[in-house]
C-alpha cells in the first residue's frame, strides 16, 4: 500500500541516549481525556471534509473506481455510522437545518463507499423515535444492520428521518456493542456525528473505555457539529469541532485511518526528571528502517487530561525514532507491535539557555550565539538575544556572534534550570577617511594583538563598527602609499553605548 503520510526530511543525528520501549496489548492505550454554535462556516467545512471520506477510503484501499478488486486476501473494514437526530438538529447551517445537510452529505458519502470493497457500513440512529420534551433516554436502534450491498437501505433511512427526542449518547454507544456481536474477523468503527452532549445522565467515555478495553471496537471518531463540546467529548475517541478545515481533515484521516489494513496505535510519553510524562510540544519523526526513509511527523500533544496523545502509524517492520530536541534524541531499531497499542518512554530532561545584552544594542543590530557540546565542533543551535530556548541538560559551550567574538565555556546546564548569558552592551567605532586604506583592527588580549577585522580598501566613505568595550588598535596606510613607513597605528578605547570618531 502507498505510504500517504508527510514526507518530512529534517537533519539526520548520532543517537545520544538509550531510550526504553514498553509494549501493551490492543485496547489498553491510554484514552484521552478531554453549547451549539450554529455558523456557516461549519457547513462549508463540514461538506468538504465528509466529501473527502470516499476518496481517502480509495486511496487506504489503494484502488480507484475503475480498478479492479486485488487479488490479495485483505481484512474486512466495518463502520458504524452513529447519528444524531435530535431535536438540537433543527438548529440553522446557511438558511438549512443542520440535519438537512448533514443527512444529505451523509448520503453522498454512503453513496460513494458502495464502490470500495472489503467495507460493511452500518447506521444506528439516536433521539428519533421519542419526541422531546420530554424524550426517552433508551432512544437508539440500530436502522441498518452490516451486510453487503446495503447503501441503498441506510439512504433510504436518512432521507426519511426527522428530528425528535434528546441525546443518549452513552447508550446508543452501549448498545452498539450489539451492532459488532460475533464479528471478530474484522476492524470495528465507530464514527459518531452529534451537535451536542450528553443528556441522559450517561458516561459516554466510560462506556467507550469499555468496548475498546474488550475489543470490541478500535478508538471512536467524533465529528462534533459545532463548538464548545471538545472537553466532554474528546474522551470518547478521536474528537474535532467541524468548524476548523485542517485540522478537521487531519482528524478525518486519523479516522479512516484506524480502518486500514496496516494501523498500528502508538503513544510517545516523554518523561521528566522525576519520571513524570508531562514533557510535551516537541515536533518527533518516525523513520522506516532499514534506510531512514522518513514516515510520519508529530507535534507531540498531551490531551486535556494531560496524557500522551495517540499516535496512529502504518504497520512496518521496524522504526526509528527522532526527538528533535536541542540535541536530538534517537531511538533505533523499534518493533513495535502491530494492530496492538505500543507505549514509548523517553526521559527528556530540559533547561533553557538565554542570550541577552546588557543594553541596547546600537543600529538596532541583532545578537545570535552558536551553541556547541562542551569541547566540540558541531553546531547544535543558534541562538537569538532575548529569547530563552529549550536544551537538554548538558554541558554546553556558546560563541556569541560580536565583535571581537564573545566565547563562553563550560555551561553546566540542569533539568528546569535557565542559564543567562549576558553580553556587555556594545560601542561604535566610526572611521572616516577620504581617501582609500588598507589595514586591519585589532583588540588588545593579554598581551597580545588579536586580529578581528580587515578595513574596506576601497572605500572613500564612512564605516561604523559595533565593538564590544575595550582597546583596540588600527593598523593601516593608504592604498596609493608605496612605502610600509607610511604604516600608521591607532590606539582606541571602547566604551559601552557610546560612539567614537576616528579619521584616517
Amino acid at each position: 500500500m502507498m505510504n500517504l503520510l508527510p514526507k518530512l526530511c529534517p537533519n539526520l543525528r548520532k543517537p545520544l541516549e538509550i531510550i526504553e520501549i514498553h509494549m501493551g496489548k490492543a485496547g489498553k492505550q491510554p484514552m484521552s481525556g478531554q453549547g451549539h454554535n450554529r455558523n456557516r462556516t461549519s457547513a462549508r467545512l463540514l461538506i468538504y471534509i465528509l466529501q473527502s471520506l470516499f476518496v481517502w477510503f480509495l486511496v487506504l484501499s489503494g484502488l480507484s473506481l475503475s480498478a479492479q478488486p486485488s487479488q490479495e486476501k485483505t481484512e474486512l473494514k466495518r463502520i458504524l455510522f452513529v447519528f444524531d437526530a435530535s431535536q438540537s438538529m433543527w438548529g440553522k447551517w446557511e438558511g438549512k437545518s443542520k440535519m438537512e445537510l448533514a443527512k444529505a452529505l451523509l448520503i453522498r458519502v454512503v453513496d460513494s463507499l458502495q464502490q470500495v470493497p472489503d467495507t460493511e457500513l452500518a447506521l444506528r440512529l439516536y433521539g428519533h423515535q421519542f419526541p422531546y420534551p420530554p424524550g426517552k433516554c433508551t432512544d437508539s436502534k440500530l436502522e441498518v444492520a452490516f451486510a453487503k450491498n446495503n447503501h441503498f437501505r441506510i439512504k433510504a433511512v436518512l432521507r426519511n428521518l426527522v428530528p425528535k427526542g434528546t441525546t443518549p449518547i452513552a447508550y446508543a454507544i452501549g448498545e452498539a456493542a450489539k451492532d459488532f456481536e460475533g464479528m471478530t474477523d474484522s476492524r470495528n468503527m465507530i464514527i459518531l456525528i452529534t451537535d451536542g452532549l450528553e443528556e441522559c445522565g450517561g458516561d459516554p467515555c466510560a462506556v467507550s473505555r469499555e468496548l475498546q478495553s474488550k475489543g470490541i471496537i478500535m478508538k471512536p471518531f467524533v465529528i462534533g457539529l459545532g463548538t464548545g463540546m471538545s472537553g466532554e467529548l474528546d474522551c470518547i475517541g478521536t474528537y474535532f469541532d467541524a468548524d476548523d478545515a485542517d485540522n478537521f481533515a487531519k482528524a478525518l484521516n486519523l479516522a479512516l485511518k484506524q480502518v486500514s489494513k496496516d494501523l498500528t496505535t502508538v503513544t510517545v510519553e516523554l518523561a521528566d526528571g522525576n519520571d513524570v510524562s508531562r514533557v510535551t510540544d516537541i515536533v518527533m519523526t518516525f523513520y522506516e528502517q532499514p534506510g531512514n526513509t522518513p514516515a510520519s511527523s508529530f507535534v507531540h500533544t498531551l490531551t486535556s487530561s494531560g496524557i500522551a496523545d495517540t499516535l496512529y502509524l502504518d504497520h512496518h517492520p521496524q522504526y526509528r525514532l527522532e526527538l528533535h530536541t536541542r540535541p536530538s534524541l534517537n531511538l533505533n531499531q523499534i518493533n513495535l507491535l502491530e494492530k496492538q497499542h505500543n507505549t514509548i518512554r523517553i526521559p527528556v530532561l530540559q533547561g533553557k539557555i538565554q542570550l541577552s545584552a546588557s543594553g541596547s544594542m546600537p543600529f538596532g543590530k541583532e545578537l545570535y550565539g552558536l551553541v556547541k557540546r562542551c569541547g566540540k565542533d558541531e553546531i547544535i543551535h543558534v541562538i537569538h538575544a532575548g529569547q530563552a530556548e529549550d536544551f537538554l541538560a548538558g554541558c554546553y559551550d556558546v560563541e556569541v556572534l560580536s565583535l571581537p567574538r564573545l566565547i563562553f565555556e563550560g555551561i553546566v546546564l540542569e533539568e528546569k534550570q535557565t542559564r543567562h548569558i549576558t553580553v556587555p552592551q556594545p560601542g561604535v567605532l566610526v572611521l572616516q577617511r577620504r581617501h582609500p586604506v588598507i589595514g586591519d583592527l585589532f583588540v588588545e588580549h593579554d598581551g597580545k594583538l588579536v586580529w578581528i577585522y580587515s578595513l574596506d580598501s576601497e572605500s572613500v566613505t564612512t564605516e561604523s563598527l559595533v565593538l564590544l568595550p575595550g582597546n583596540y588598535r588600527v593598523i593601516y596606510r593608504a592604498s596609493r602609499a608605496r612605502k610600509a613607513a607610511y604604516t600608521r597605528e591607532l590606539n582606541i578605547t571602547i566604551t559601552p553605548g557610546k560612539s567614537l570618531k576616528v579619521k584616517l
